[in-house]
């Protein structure tokens, strides 16, 4: 029986022919995923009209959604926005190109739809359309010159096209073929058209600027992409590769894709190695329930909601008066492995010697009231491995600081496995896109709630694991008073007994720290 769609259809499809669009590798987005990579590469933008870009618009969807965000964005903020205010808004923010003329028309009328709301006769929408041409017009964005003419942008975003050198050689000659070799760092070997698209929109992107794609998980693997692997470590720093392997995103196609987002920074001289190998298959051997749905994993504070969060906190050293009711403000920095280290903080660039955060007042939802004032294990966004600790006394989080709570398996047991050195590796040779400079790992939301957590013995008291189980408790409860390494030897060892590692693999997993303490000497 086939496996259902997860996705919903493309708000849109190609009009080329079907040999036209596999010559130029072009396969619309579904709705979803247009949604959710416009949020993860938009909501940390502190610009209220940042310049945005599609390279590849299509028929634009991914310019709409980037619309529809920005004016709830504004709208949240108070902002009433008529429609003369929308259009303003799109023509200062929205820019995109295709090669394809009957897509880039379909994409000004989408988005002049969007901008002229459901009221709008097809009369109003066509001349609202004809102003947006100067924002989206029909040309290659590996070449154009009015892009680059209106570089540098504050976010990019969309779908490259897909296209082999086997089959851009039929569509273009060996002088073109040798000019994009010329031109562009990742043209290398066998070389695929995404990659020189990704290439491009960093070069279109100002320092710090933010992008957002759905590209082929191949890129982490390949030998060709190797120059690109080379230009994110080096230029960039990745901060969400999300697998959408087995949720068949392109129905029509084999194409298994990823959402890539990543943020431009300034070049550095280490080049950091990415690793594709396969990570130790230990769900195949002891029953494990990924984190996320063992226990409700949250995010502390949310990108867009950090700036309100710190104009609200106080600072204990500077006011020794606290509010009547208040919290202790934590962020990943003060989070070790089994403790929490509170004060001397740093936010958004200002220092605390004791930050406390009001509970009382706007800005808090009742959520994340509980979430501050229920026991949880936290762990840090930031970290050369995981670092979770035990909060008993109700702290308030900061960006890039996760939760844990509500776990149907005793926290502590819970604890000393995230600790332990073999879920560190395998969070590191899964997700080796989240290497950074220096050997740490940038941790998100997503990718924290697929760690497998063994559960054998931790559901039947009578199972041989039991017993493993109920002294990793213990342990993790001694370890959080005492931080004694002999107690962190012991909990790795009883871990690895735990997920049936063999003598080779516990070796893998000594000899990936050796190493990374070595590199981060």
């Amino acid at each position: 029986m086939a496996a259902a769609h997860r996705y919903s259809s493309p708000l849109h499809e190609p009009v080329l022919p079907r040999a036209q669009r596999r010559a130029t590798g072009v396969y619309y987005t579904p709705p979803e995923v247009v949604r959710d990579i416009v949020a993860l590469t938009l909501e940390p933008l502190a610009e209220a009209r940042p310049r945005l870009l599609d390279p590849a618009c299509g028929a634009g969807a991914f310019l709409v959604a980037a619309c529809r965000f920005l004016v709830g964005r504004l709208q949240s903020r108070g902002e009433p926005l008529d429609e003369a205010a929308r259009l303003s808004l799109a023509q200062d923010t929205l820019f995109g190109v295709d090669i394809d003329d009957a897509a880039v028309c379909a994409a000004r009328l989408t988005v002049a739809r969007e901008v002229a709301g459901g009221d709008a006769t097809p009369e109003r929408i066509e001349r609202l359309a004809a102003r947006l041409a100067e924002n989206i017009w029909t040309a290659d964005a590996l070449a154009d010159d009015q892009l680059s003419a209106q570089a540098p942008f504050d976010a990019v975003l969309g779908n490259p096209p897909y296209v082999n050198i086997r089959e851009l050689a039929k569509s273009r000659s060996a002088e073109e073929l040798a000019g994009l070799r010329g031109r562009f760092r990742t043209a290398r070997g066998s070389f695929d058209l995404y990659g020189l698209f990704v290439e491009r929109v960093h070069e279109l992107l100002r320092i710090g600027g933010r992008c957002g794609m759905i590209v082929p998980n191949k890129w982490a693997a390949l030998d060709y992409a190797q120059p690109l692997r080379e230009l994110l470590a080096r230029e960039a720093t990745v901060e969400h590769v999300l697998d959408l392997a087995d949720a068949r995103v392109f129905r029509r196609v084999a194409v298994y894709p990823q959402m890539l987002v990543f943020r431009k920074t300034s070049p550095v001289a280490e080049t950091i190695p990415w690793t594709c190998a396969d990570s130790m298959a230990v769900e195949s051997r002891v029953p494990t329930i990924p984190l996320g749905q063992l226990a409700r994993l949250s995010c502390g504070t949310a990108g867009f909601a950090a700036t309100k969060i710190a104009n609200r906190l106080i600072d204990e050293g500077e006011s020794p008066d606290s509010p009547p009711e208040s919290a202790e403000f934590i962020t990943s920095g003060n989070i070790d492995r089994y403790a929490i280290r509170l004060g001397n903080v740093r936010y958004l660039g200002r220092n605390y010697t004791r930050p406390r955060l009001p509970l009382a007042g706007p800005g808090l939802s009742r959520r994340k009231l509980n979430l501050i004032r229920e026991p949880k294990i936290v762990i840090a966004g930031l970290a050369r491995r995981i670092e979770a600790a035990w909060d008993a006394a109700g702290l308030a989080l900061g960006v890039q600081v996760f939760a844990v709570s509500e776990s149907c398996v005793d926290p502590r047991y819970l604890l000393a496995v995230l600790n332990s050195k073999l879920l560190s590796y395998l969070f590191s040779t899964r997700f080796a896109a989240k290497r950074l400079a220096g050997r740490y790992l940038a941790f998100n939301k997503g990718q924290l709630a697929r760690l497998p957590i063994a559960i054998a013995g931790t559901t039947d008291a009578d199972s041989p694991a039991a017993e493993i189980a109920a002294t990793l408790a213990v342990l993790a409860e001694r370890q959080s008073k005492a931080h004694a390494p002999a107690l962190d030897d012991e909990i790795d060892r009883l871990v690895v007994r735990l997920y049936g590692l063999t003598d080779a693999e516990v070796a893998e997993v000594e000899s990936h720290f050796t190493h990374s303490v070595a590199k981060a000497a």
